[in-house]
């Protein structure tokens, strides 16, 4: 459980294994590639020369970039469309991607897929868009019972004639404007929500009259392409035409699944050889090379190195080098490549949230793990209620991210562990200790002053621990300044060790150590705070002790002090909220069941019963979860943690 080491290779190729070892790289899942140009630019790329390879390495000077291959896209994009119409998913399988491939060919093969299946998939289209028209004319309906040749109707010389349809909405304001109107609006009836209407207008009124009708979104039929009869015989031959066009896309549709399952093997190999093809061509876009050689460079975890070289093969043709992180450019930041087992990792999301640790940091996520279950279990304490949020995760794994079920799976675990110790089951005390009789039990409501002081101890004990985090970070990197006289180092620990033992001797009476001698502490530490800069530049060495004007150092310095005895007071008085939010917890159950008794029937008392869990689990459970990152972003990150980091992505599908 901790930041694992990375190194980068620095690779070189013939060409025409460039593509096939990229392949390899991306299958492993376990390189970030980089630019290669960001190296070799500052003559960082490191290359084992031997006598026999040296004069055709050094041809560097012709060095290029590999353009981007901008034809793979629109040969996915096509292979996409077709399968698409075919209405088949295909199914990416790392499996078809190992090998040899090439693209020449896998154009001509969706060329012939594509082709295979254009006639068919154009004459869906036509169907589908003839069975769409049809659709509309099922309004006819209304006036199949009139005995009228509708081709005479609609082609006469001095009138116009629209069949069609509105809304209710808009029938309604046509009706209000009847009198405005210049033309016989005729209402034939209501078919599927809409109101069919008949209009006829004179031909000179035509402009207006489709002005009128744009307007209130009139929907005409046109029947320019039929064959008029009277309205029954139309409604018939429609009802026809669309059982065959019907018949006519099931056929089609029986012959397509066949085609399917004939070939959804290739479709899938393809497929999977095409998406491959896309992320190789994004990665060469990062690669360099001469006319024979490639060069190429990635962040990869130091515990593969071995496995790597395997990988690649013995020189002449492929030579790799390795180098540590702090051998590399400063232009390409080291990535953090974060590495917690199974039962911690989840929380690696809510780590990430509020920053990626860097590379030489601590990492956070064990301590956040353990702590954060510990904090949440503490105001959410109910047996009951933790085996519900368990239960959630586990069955909501496929519909959330894996991450976020993970933590609603331990988060509930530690609702569950305080909850037997509060002896609470969905509200209910005495419930557990009924049934399992142990002396260990400690309910919130019957010691609310314990409560409260066991929230502050767990804050002072966690504000410790990232003091101690912080620490050993500032000293990782370094920095004398912070880790050592800094409010957040050794002398920010003694500060608030001092002055915690100060305010306990204050209200218990009884002073650890004497009060002089604390006194004394308290005010070196605060002369520390306001020269720590020119001291540790003083300690280092350096010319310069202070980056400004002396006067707005000392200036900020004093405000700075200001701001460190307030936060000290703050961070260990924050964690109270960890008892309140305990005690909250039992006070809603308490309000819940006594509107159950006001009620007074079984019924009332389960309904009271299901409202209420439902609503403290997830209303409260909320509150808590938020309230639990606060206090770890805000009183215990603030002091140890940058989150200034990358983190690993490795390239893969």
């Amino acid at each position: 459980m901790a930041i694992e080491k990375l190194v980068m290779a620095n690779v070189v190729c013939r060409r025409n294994r460039l593509d096939g070892i990229i392949r390899d790289l991306i299958l492993l899942e376990r390189c970030e590639f980089v630019d290669t140009f960001l190296e070799i630019d500052d003559g960082d790329f490191s290359i084992g020369i031997s006598e026999e390879n040296a004069d055709e390495i050094l041809d560097m000077e012709d060095i290029v970039p590999i353009k981007e291959n901008k034809e793979i896209e629109r040969v996915i994009q096509e292979f996409e469309t077709t399968l698409s119409s075919l209405k088949y998913t295909p199914k990416v399988d790392t499996a078809h991607m190992r090998g040899v491939h090439n693209f020449e060919t896998m154009i001509d093969e969706v060329e012939k897929f594509s082709c295979k299946f254009a006639v068919l998939t154009e004459e869906v289209t036509q169907i589908e868009s003839r069975i769409e028209a049809l659709e509309q004319y099922k309004v006819l309906e209304s006036i199949k019972n009139i005995d009228i040749d509708l081709e005479k109707l609609l082609n006469m010389d001095h009138f116009t004639v629209k069949l069609g349809f509105l809304t209710r909405e808009k029938a309604k304001r046509i009706s209000q404007n009847y009198d405005n109107i210049k033309a016989l609006v005729l209402h034939a009836g209501t078919f599927d929500e809409k109101e069919f209407y008949i209009i006829v207008s004179p031909k000179s009124l035509d402009v207006e009259m489709g002005r009128i009708l744009r307007s209130t979104d009139f929907v005409e039929i046109n029947l320019e392409n039929e064959h008029f009869e009277t309205p029954a015989k139309l409604v018939e031959a429609i009802k026809n035409e669309k059982i065959e066009c019907e018949d006519r896309l099931v056929e089609i549709e029986t012959m397509t699944q066949k085609d399917i399952s004939e070939n959804s093997q290739e479709f899938d190999r393809l497929y999977s050889m095409l998406i491959m093809e896309r992320k190789i061509d994004q990665v060469r876009t990062k690669v360099a090379v001469t006319e024979n050689l490639a060069y190429l460079s990635a962040w990869v975890p130091a515990e593969d190195i071995e496995p790597l070289h395997k990988l690649f093969g013995p020189p002449p043709e492929t030579l790799v080098t390795f180098k540590k992180s702090e051998e590399v450019s400063y232009k390409i930041p080291t990535p953090t490549f974060l590495k917690n087992n199974r039962f911690f990792k989840p929380f690696e999301m809510l780590v990430n949230m509020y920053g990626t640790p860097m590379h030489n940091e601590t990492d956070p996520t064990f301590f956040f793990g353990i702590t954060y279950m510990i904090l949440f279990g503490a105001m959410f304490g109910d047996l009951g209620q933790g085996l519900v949020i368990v239960l959630a995760g586990l069955l909501l794994r496929k519909k959330l991210s894996p991450e976020f079920s993970g933590i609603l799976t331990r988060i509930g675990i530690g609702s569950m562990f305080f909850g037997f110790i509060y002896d609470s089951f969905f509200g209910y005390e005495h419930v557990i200790s009924g049934v399992i009789p142990l002396p260990i039990y400690f309910r919130p409501i019957d010691n609310i002053n314990l409560v409260l002081i066991y929230a502050i101890v767990i804050g002072i004990v966690l504000v410790y621990i990232s003091y101690l985090y912080s620490i050993v970070n500032k000293l990782r990197l370094r920095d004398i300044e912070e880790g050592v006289f800094g409010r957040n180092g050794i002398n920010g620990l003694i500060l608030l060790t001092a002055l915690l033992m100060l305010v306990y001797g204050m209200f218990v009476g009884d002073q650890i150590l004497p009060t002089i001698f604390l006194e004394i502490v308290i005010l070196i530490s605060v002369v520390l705070l306001l020269v720590k800069q020119p001291l540790s530049n003083k300690l280092l060495g350096h010319q310069i002790l202070i980056d400004e004007a002396p006067s707005a150092y000392y200036v900020e310095g004093v405000f700075n002090l200001f701001e460190t005895f307030l936060g000290m007071i703050s961070n260990t008085a924050s964690f109270i909220r960890v008892g309140a939010f305990a005690l909250n917890h039992v006070g809603l159950f308490i309000a819940f069941h006594t509107l159950a008794e006001m009620i007074g029937t079984t019924t009332g008392n389960i309904a009271m019963f299901l409202l209420g869990n439902v609503i403290i689990i997830a209303l409260e459970g909320l509150v808590v979860f938020i309230q639990g990152l606060r206090l770890f972003y805000y009183e215990l990150f603030s002091k140890y943690y940058s989150g200034d980091g990358i983190l690993f992505t490795p390239d893969k599908i």
